[in-house]
């Protein structure tokens, strides 16, 4: 049984998640709950839960405040927070659970069942870095994106990224080092993330760093030359929004 914490400052937010976590995920037991940044500090340090639920805005502070002042905290997070577009883009570029409120049971249920996997292969995560740089960034370019990797996640700096293509259900990374990484996430989700990051779509199967674009071709229909030499056919349907956000950049 792993013990948890749910640190969130309404009271009814508390009590739900408790009542949820009783009735959808057996292999959890809380063992505490706060509502302030004070009592959380107070909480997770004298019991050393295995799991914390972090509200992100607790009162007059946040659940980083808490994190920052509890040394050496091995526990798995699980961040809650109401809807904030750019909020849930940071969360997803750091690669870290995060639950939206009101919480819905099978998102609950898959966070938690990754969290104890993490646990039970003592790969607990503690890179929040990303997290918290990509939060404070205030709508500036987000310098890292976790990738699940070699049985984790690992961070690599955007300007790293040359490009990425679909592969069906799959994206695969091309690195500057000539590293390729295959994700299991479709090219969708990795084009809503870094289309304000520098990079762009020019095929149905193509997303480029801009960074890494030497060349428009508009012969043979047209294609994009990336300085690795790479030629990347341009399609018809992105081409205007792919010159658009080359002129910007």
């Amino acid at each position: 049984m792993l013990k948890a914490i749910i640190v969130d400052d309404e009271q009814n937010s508390r009590e739900n998640l408790t009542f949820l976590l009783k009735e959808h995920c057996n292999g959890i037991e809380i063992i505490g709950t706060a509502g302030s940044v004070s009592e959380a500090i107070t909480e997770i340090s004298a019991k050393n839960p295995d799991m914390v639920f972090l509200d992100i805005e607790i009162g007059e502070g946040s659940g980083f405040d808490v994190l920052e002042k509890i040394t050496g905290m091995r526990a798995e997070v699980i961040f809650i927070t109401a809807f904030n577009q750019y909020a849930v883009k940071a969360f997803k570029f750091a690669a870290i659970d995060y639950l939206l409120k009101p919480v819905d049971i099978q998102e609950l249920k898959d966070a938690v069942l990754r969290a104890e996997q993490r646990i039970a292969e003592n790969t607990i995560s503690t890179k929040l870095e990303s997290l918290v740089s990509n939060l404070a960034d205030g709508g500036k370019k987000n310098k890292k994106i976790g990738l699940p990797v070699s049985g984790g996640i690992q961070y690599f700096p955007l300007e790293q990224i040359i490009r990425l293509q679909s592969q069906s259900n799959y994206t695969t990374f091309f690195m500057s080092d000539g590293r390729q990484f295959l994700i299991s996430k479709t090219l969708k989700e990795y084009e809503e993330l870094l289309s304000d990051q520098g990079f762009s779509r020019v095929h149905q199967s193509h997303l480029v760093n801009l960074d890494f674009v030497q060349q428009y071709q508009k012969a043979e229909g047209g294609y994009v030359v990336l300085s690795d030499g790479t030629n990347i056919p341009l399609s018809k349907n992105y081409k205007e929004n792919f010159i658009e956000s080359l002129n910007k950049f």
